[in-house]
């Protein structure tokens, strides 16, 4: 993916949120927190896979396993995020933009 693209879709990211931000701050603030909680599980993993690399496969146990029932909240978040995205007609224009965009580079 090249560049210019990651950051166009940064700034119609931003535009979005700050959008929603006004319009519906309740549900800006529960997208963020459900995209921070599924960043956290995602470094999680990412840190987890490194240190076993790095001790050769060794399991680390400082780390707790993601239960099913995060796993379940993070499913659900995202399909929140996708039902707010497809709630805005503007916003929803931007998004597939940006992935014909990605897909042609």
């Amino acid at each position: 993916m090249k560049w210019s693209v990651f950051l166009l879709g940064g700034l119609a990211g931003v535009a979005a949120a700050s959008y929603v931000a006004r319009r519906r701050p309740g549900m800006f603030a529960w997208a963020t927190s459900a995209a921070g909680q599924a960043m956290t599980g995602v470094s999680r993993k990412a840190m987890g896979a490194m240190v076993n690399h790095k001790f050769g496969g060794e399991k680390m146990h400082s780390a707790p396993k993601q239960s099913s029932g995060s796993a379940r909240e993070s499913g659900g978040a995202w399909g929140q995020i996708e039902m707010l995205l497809n709630s805005d007609p503007g916003v929803k224009q931007q998004v597939d933009e940006i992935r014909a965009e990605a897909k042609t580079h």
